[in-house]
């Protein structure tokens, strides 16, 4: 375990020193990435000077889900771009190298790339929040695990449904797809999710987890939506993984297609 994790450290290293060799190019796009996002004040303007609340959900409500699911995209991207890739990655054989090592396979994979252009998306998404924060008095004791969590769910969502590479050929521009609109639909108001879709945003694709519980924990200070949100982060990640192995189970017996790579 304690090699794990400083092996995770070494990765994260790696990472961190070459994002910070490149600030001349993360701050021309943080820029574009605020400027890109910046659309969306207007139109929440005019959208609740119509229609003040959305089942509960206010202007409020809209700044801090949008800054959550922004702010979990970039620390998923700097941190763990690998799983955004495992698709393609499967498709080319690259797994065979990390099966040689000493060291769990989705650690590898998952730390294998980065992208410098999660750092712009994680200063955007922090400065919603904080906008939020001082413009509506909201409490941002608990943001710094909200963001942890909701990474983790995040990261939990693309790891499932990459790990469907495994028996699915050429599926990385699909599972791309899926890996934004999973972020785009955490940042939508939850009351528009009812019925089948309420219950789908708290197993496949649980932005629940990601954005909707725990904003209703900062609203409200109780702490049964945090214990909740909590338990699903961790039962999701379980189950992702769980999955992920199970499908590098079947890539290992070479019955992937019959042919590997």
């Amino acid at each position: 375990m304690g090699g794990n994790l400083r092996y995770l450290w070494a990765l994260l290293s790696i990472t961190f020193k070459s994002v910070s060799s490149q600030r001349g190019a993360i701050l021309l796009r943080g820029i574009f990435a605020f400027m890109n996002h910046l659309i969306y004040f207007p139109v929440w303007y005019v959208m609740f000077s119509f229609t003040p609340s959305i089942g509960g959900w206010t202007l409020q409500h809209a700044f801090l889900g949008y800054g959550i699911s922004i702010a979990c995209w970039g620390i998923v991207v700097l941190t763990m771009f690998g799983l955004r890739t495992l698709p393609q990655q499967i498709d080319n054989g690259e797994l065979d190298s990390y099966l040689t090592l000493p060291k769990p396979v989705l650690l590898s994979a998952a730390l294998s790339s980065s992208r410098n252009s999660g750092l712009g998306e994680l200063l955007v998404g922090i400065g919603f929040i904080t906008f939020a924060g001082f413009k509506y008095h909201i409490d941002m004791t608990f943001i710094p695990l909200i963001l942890v969590m909701g990474s983790i769910v995040f990261a939990s969502g693309i790891l499932f449904f990459a790990s469907f590479g495994f028996w699915l050929r050429q599926f990385y521009a699909s599972a791309e797809e899926i890996y934004f609109n999973f972020n785009l639909m955490s940042s939508r108001p939850a009351p528009i999710f009812t019925g089948i879709f309420k219950i789908i945003t708290l197993t496949i694709v649980p932005i629940g987890f990601m954005t909707h519980i725990p904003i209703e924990f900062i609203m409200t200070h109780q702490f049964k939506f945090l214990a909740f949100a909590m338990v699903g982060t961790v039962a999701y990640a379980i189950f992702a993984i769980a999955f992920f192995y199970h499908g590098l189970k079947y890539y290992e017996s070479g019955n992937r297609f019959g042919v590997r790579g």
